[in-house]
């Protein structure tokens, strides 16, 4: 197939999933543990462990367990989804014929698709939540296999244990999956720490890209509901604003650890973080490493790995064009966002030109369609 646009950054959430999909797999002794559609007064809603994951998640994670369509007048892009036919005909993100005419109508030709996002926040049994996860996985590479160019999933790894998420990347590689996505932000250890060498190491093995997808930045929480109620619009305003910027501790733990030294073939992907804050942290990460962490002993300078190593992602950002010789034109990835109500489908085409119409041809080629298509394998 020849590609003209690959989208880097499309999702996968549970909300559409089928609502039967892990209760009609589970063993005996989870079947009323996993997640599940429960009927409620208010409608459909996907439980686990008895509990509402809507209820239990927060900020842009609620949106992402929520069967409930959103309100139309919520935001503009919104009102353009409802006029352009997405809350119509059954579910499109899951349905593969209605996935793929969205992304003809965005003038797409294949996207990286995202998988549940935030789960791990929600299901407290690990065992259980691995069993989710891999019962995820087996899904996805079903759904794939359906236009298999067109369509490229990434797997969701557990992140309680080193060993587990090393076995799950092996066996996603060997269901035919291309990458996978690791919930950074909840790990039980910090990715500096040694412990995930094994991970790593499976990655550099499998040639399997590892996602860091950001869930948003930690913004503080106040304990008075009155105060929290009289100022949820500047918190969410905030919490939004803020979004992408939680890549930058992803990065900066990564570089330092040393596993992209230990590891060369191990490729990273920001999921989701933006590219306009990138050039700064690479710079204050050399600035610092010379001046008092070289007895790390790397050979190279950390922003060196992540030319080398690193990617990112992002979706609409009008100084992309202007710092992209400071991140890398190797290194960036634009995605559609594709089915978020914060995306732009179905309107790519017209983003992208406003963002990176200015570019050289070649450069804004790489930026939407080579580096993705290389790095998950569609483009040899």
């Amino acid at each position: 197939m020849e590609y003209k646009i690959i989208s880097g950054d499309g999702h996968i959430d549970l909300a559409w999933l089928p609502p039967d999909l892990f209760v009609s797999n589970a063993p005996a002794k989870w079947k009323d543990q996993v997640p599940q559609v429960v009927e409620t007064a208010e409608g459909g809603r996907w439980y686990a462990e008895g509990k509402n994951l809507a209820a239990l998640a927060l900020g842009a994670a609620s949106g992402l367990a929520n069967r409930a369509l959103p309100q139309r007048g919520r935001s503009k892009h919104i009102d353009r989804m409802y006029d352009s036919g997405f809350y119509e005909g059954g579910p499109h993100p899951t349905t593969p014929p209605l996935r793929i005419k969205d992304q003809e109508i965005d003038g797409i030709d294949a996207e990286v698709m995202y998988g549940i996002l935030g789960i791990s926040r929600l299901i407290e049994n690990q065992e259980l939540l691995r069993w989710v996860l891999a019962a995820y996985n087996d899904w996805a590479a079903d759904f794939c296999k359906t236009n298999p160019e067109r369509l490229i999933a990434l797997a969701c790894i557990p992140n309680d244990a080193p060993e587990h998420a090393a076995a799950e990347l092996r066996r996603a590689a060997k269901l035919g999956l291309k990458g996978a996505d690791f919930a950074v932000a909840t790990a039980v250890q910090p990715i500096w720490h040694r412990d995930w060498d094994p991970l790593w190491a499976a990655a550099h093995e499998c040639h399997m890209p590892i996602s860091f997808h950001t869930v948003g930045y930690p913004v503080r929480v106040v304990s008075d509901e009155h105060m929290a109620k009289a100022y949820e619009i500047q918190r969410r305003a905030t919490s939004i604003a803020l979004f992408q910027v939680a890549g930058a501790e992803f990065l900066v733990n990564i570089v330092f650890s040393g596993a992209l030294e230990r590891y060369p073939g191990m490729q990273f992907v920001l999921g989701e973080c933006g590219v306009g804050w990138i050039p700064y942290i690479l710079a204050r990460m050399d600035e610092e490493y010379a001046d008092q962490f070289s007895h790390l002993g790397f050979s190279m300078r950390p922003s060196d790995y992540w030319r080398r190593q690193g990617y990112t992602t992002f979706q609409h950002e009008s100084i992309v064009a202007d710092v992209i010789h400071l991140v890398g034109e190797d290194n960036v990835l634009w995605g559609s966002d594709y089915p978020h109500p914060d995306g732009v489908w179905p309107d790519s085409l017209k983003v992208i030109q406003e963002d990176l119409g200015r570019l050289d041809e070649q450069v804004r080629r790489k930026v939407i369609c080579e580096n993705a298509g290389k790095l998950y394998g569609l483009i040899t």
